[in-house]
């Protein structure tokens, strides 16, 4: 055995021995290749898709103005101006409970609204919150 190493066949020797492939060392390119154009591609979708979101809002300021309502101001964002959109906002105590809840609905035909509402509550609230947009 050791003369066949020693006679310069120790690659035809290793082959047969741990049976190592005849294929080209750049067969995985290919694959790999395919791999990152889906994957890349895949990858800049959702950057962008999950970078804009169909309604961003952002709660600007409250104030407890009495016992009884919140002046709640607010901004809100939307991709889709051609239909209405409604925000459901509320009012807690101090225990986080919810003392106050409406429905603002916003009318079509603006991409950004600014808007001043005010939350009748049954007790005096302490915070005020957008719960959800749609």
């Amino acid at each position: 055995m050791l003369a066949n190493m020693s006679e310069g066949n120790g690659d035809d020797y290793l082959q047969k021995r741990y049976g190592r492939s005849q294929r080209s060392r750049w067969s995985w390119l290919v694959p790999a290749a395919l791999l990152s154009l889906v994957g890349g591609g895949w990858l800049l979708w959702s950057a962008n898709h999950y970078s804009r979101p169909e309604i961003r809002t952002e709660l600007i300021s409250f104030s407890v103005a009495d016992p009884t309502k919140v002046h709640l101001r607010y901004f809100i964002s939307v991709r889709t101006s051609s239909r209405s959109h409604q925000c459901i906002l509320t009012a807690s105590d101090y225990q986080a409970n919810t003392v106050g809840q409406i429905t603002d609905i916003l009318p079509p035909g603006a991409h950004s609204y600014n808007r001043n509402v005010e939350i009748p509550t049954r007790v005096q609230a302490v915070s005020a919150a957008i719960e959800h947009c749609s």
